[in-house]
């Protein structure tokens, strides 16, 4: 009886979380960054065609780890209408010399690491979010 209740469980577990809606993915920066980003402009900083803040800065910009739901949303939505595969795009820079942004392995790793530089931008799940970072842009 009790495998059997501990069987409905899991299944309704697994059932609940097959429904889930895909991550809300925030775009952060520091706190101190107070200028708007659209996102066309993120992508183009994810493409390093842009590589500058207004103040001259150099722009770090922050990967999720490949295969990661938030790194999954955030490619969907920014590179909706990129017209080839980013993997193809990249295999093109790195013959360029142009290297894609820096991969992270957490949300926490991202949050952290942006809030510690004020020329770093990243993205995370919007769970994951706190007042350490500034939130620029808000992926559906």
């Amino acid at each position: 009886m009790l495998a059997h209740l501990a069987l409905c469980i899991a299944l309704l577990a697994g059932i609940a979380a097959a429904g889930e809606p895909p991550p809300k993915v925030v775009v952060i920066v520091h706190p101190s960054r107070t200028g708007l980003v659209t996102r066309d402009d993120v992508q183009r900083i994810y493409l390093k065609q842009r590589r500058f803040w207004e103040d001259g800065h150099a722009i770090l910009p922050v990967n999720r780890e490949y295969g990661s739901d938030a790194r999954k949303t955030f490619e969907r939505v920014v590179f909706a209408d990129w017209r080839i595969p980013l993997s193809r795009y990249w295999n093109e820079q790195y013959f360029l010399g142009v290297l894609p942004p820096a991969t992270l392995a957490s949300d926490s790793a991202v949050r952290q690491y942006v809030a510690a530089r004020p020329d770093a931008i990243g993205y995370i799940d919007a769970r994951s979010l706190d007042d350490s970072v500034r939130v620029v842009l808000r992926l559906e």
